[in-house]
């Protein structure tokens, strides 16, 4: 089944346990924050870190509630939520603490 496409979606990627901001030296952004096995290449532009996978851009923005994870694009919902499900398994192999991210829009 084909997940929905909407215009934006975004993710907070943070901390489970202290909901803060899960970090990451910028040296090493690039390779925790682009999920292995997923066709993406470095894009220009605001944020920490932004790809392009495909016609998506994808942004990711250091806050203090944690990482802000913003798809502009035609990504499917639900390839969106298991492209951040294997960022979220990569940044909990980098930092060793639990990580979650929450869907808000």
């Amino acid at each position: 089944m084909l997940g929905i496409m909407i215009g934006m979606i975004e993710f907070l990627v943070r901390n489970r346990d202290d909901h803060g901001w899960p970090s990451v030296h910028r040296d090493r952004l690039a390779e925790v924050l682009t999920p292995a096995g997923w066709t993406c290449e470095a894009a220009p532009g605001w944020g920490h870190h932004r790809l392009r996978c495909g016609d998506t851009v994808v942004e990711f923005s250091g806050e203090p509630v944690g990482w802000q994870v913003s798809f502009e694009g035609p990504m499917p919902e639900d390839e969106a939520t298991r492209f951040v499900a294997a960022v979220v398994a990569q940044l909990e192999r980098e930092i060793g603490e639990p990580i979650e991210a929450i869907q808000i829009s």
